[in-house]
């Protein structure tokens, strides 16, 4: 995160305030930029008045019913608007960003500490355990299907709308969730209906939620040179890490005072975070009037590759975490009580592996998607051959390290190829079918990792492990990812002092 901000830091200083990348991508270069009558109209007026002299005032914008989120209508009588022309400082650039991730970052936590509390905690109010891998499955089914339509919306309508509406899902969610259980531990609910309500509390997550992954990595693509569009989007995955790594942590600390504490706590970091966005998240242009741009379909040529290898990796990496609570109980013996914290540390393990991925192995060296493609995978096969050898914690451990690592590669990695495979006006489409593909792991993990687990525990990390190899395999033998590597973005004029156009 900390390279993110330097390179917005210095894209922002030579550009004005957070002026966005609207050259981005192979497919989009060498397009010949369009302009907007406005600054023909403010160049034509410059010149009348001859080199030095001022320039005339900017139009203001009056914005339609939804807000930020409408499509601007230049207006000049709205001087009285509250929208402000002024570039953002540095300071206000970096808050931006901390707090974009930050929201990131309580996903993550909420993600992994469901995944963590709810194993045990249904066998203890009678739950079979396919009922749990189908709260799960429905879940990620929603997202797949609603998050490259809220994806969609955004390059239309702006990001920071559907980074609110998404962290609003995500914290309704995870309150009623919380709360069902509650009910169900005390008694007053039972059998369909607590499992009908507990579907429902998790499927708002799954509608709702996934607005905020697509519309923030596109936030973070339209300030990220292409040269750095892989380390720009490893962020958003390190924040996501982060959460992931302490969620787990958090949860083993906290369920001494109640079971329920840790997603009632997330639940508030998440409405913390709506107001912080919705308030100091700067996305000071509001999008041009323009055609709605094409949809970008799941089977296009350019992506449907990449989003074949982020589902298949996506089933690897998501039916350890499905099943790694049912794997301690079963393969070490474990009473539900202990299980709960193992797993923590389990997960959390993992989560600072895929951190370290994340934060160092891509943004310090900057790998290409390619690179990362193919190593990512490698580990992931290698960790998971380790767990399933093993009967002891130690080793198990060590092994869900290596899987954390090349998790941490993978995404990023599939995730930047998909943004550097499109143009300017499909990123937010792009961005959410990446997602998409990922969360897909979790629809096809309930049914492969049950398939598995019924031969022999340790099976379903031998499968996994083979479903990594021939993912590896495939990014070696496909070409077209040395394509991807970014080139450097060419030249642009350097605006005047004090005329940079804030977004």
């Amino acid at each position: 995160m900390a390279a993110l901000l330097l390179n917005f830091e210095a894209r922002s200083e030579r550009f004005g305030a957070d002026a966005p990348f609207r050259d981005r991508g192979a497919p989009n270069r060498g397009r010949k930029r369009r302009r907007s009558p406005l600054s023909a109209a403010e160049e034509a007026e410059t010149a009348r008045a001859g080199r030095g002299g001022a320039r005339p005032p900017r139009q203001r914008f009056a914005l339609n019913s939804l807000g930020d989120a409408g499509i601007a209508r230049q207006v000049p009588e709205f001087h009285s608007l509250k929208f402000d022309d002024a570039p953002s400082t540095p300071r206000q650039r970096q808050i931006a960003l901390v707090i974009l991730l930050a929201g990131v970052v309580c996903m993550g936590m909420g993600q992994t500490i469901v995944f963590a509390v709810l194993p045990p905690l249904a066998r203890e109010i009678g739950m079979g355990d396919l009922q749990v891998l189908t709260i799960f499955m429905l879940s990620a089914l929603f997202w797949v299907l609603i998050g490259p339509l809220w994806g969609r919306q955004s390059d239309i309508f702006g990001r920071r709308p559907f980074i609110v509406i998404g962290l609003t899902g995500f914290a309704v969610s995870m309150t009623a969730f919380a709360t069902v259980l509650h009910l169900g531990m005390e008694g007053a609910l039972a059998g369909a209906v607590l499992y009908a309500l507990l579907l429902g509390a998790r499927m708002i997550y799954g509608v709702i939620g996934c607005a905020t992954p697509g519309a923030a990595q596109a936030y973070i693509a339209d300030r990220t040179p292409p040269e750095r569009r892989t380390a720009g989007m490893s962020a958003f995955s390190a924040a996501f890490g982060i959460g992931a790594m302490v969620g787990p942590a958090f949860a083993g600390a906290v369920v001494a005072i109640d079971p329920l504490a840790p997603l009632y706590a997330v639940a508030a970091a998440a409405a913390c975070s709506v107001v912080a966005v919705w308030f100091f998240l700067p996305e000071r242009t509001p999008p041009k009037e323009r055609p709605r741009p094409p949809r970008l379909s799941p089977i296009d040529r350019r992506i449907r590759h990449l989003l074949i290898y982020g589902l298949a990796t996506g089933v690897a990496m998501s039916i350890p975490i499905q099943f790694i609570d049912f794997y301690l109980i079963d393969r070490l013996g474990l009473p539900s009580k202990d299980a709960l914290q193992l797993v923590g540390i389990a997960l959390s393990d993992a989560a600072m592996a895929s951190l370290f991925s994340q934060l160092v192995l891509v943004q310090r060296f900057n790998l290409p998607p390619a690179t990362l493609m193919r190593v990512g995978p490698l580990l992931i096969c290698a960790g998971h051959i380790i767990v399933a050898i093993s009967t002891d914690l130690g080793p198990l451990v060590f092994g869900m390290l290596l899987s954390g690592l090349g998790g941490g590669m993978i995404g990023p990695g599939y995730v930047g190829a998909a943004s550097l495979s499109v143009t300017a006006d499909e990123q937010g489409s792009a961005a959410g079918l990446s997602n998409a593909a990922g969360a897909s792991g979790f629809i096809f993990a309930p049914f492969i990792g049950t398939f598995f687990y019924s031969i022999a525990p340790s099976a379903l990390f031998i499968a996994t492990s083979m479903i990594c190899a021939a993912c590896a395999a495939f990014a070696f033998l496909e070409k077209g990812f040395e394509r991807l590597a970014p080139t450097p973005l060419a030249v642009e004029p350097e605006p005047e002092p004090g005329h940079d156009t804030p977004i």
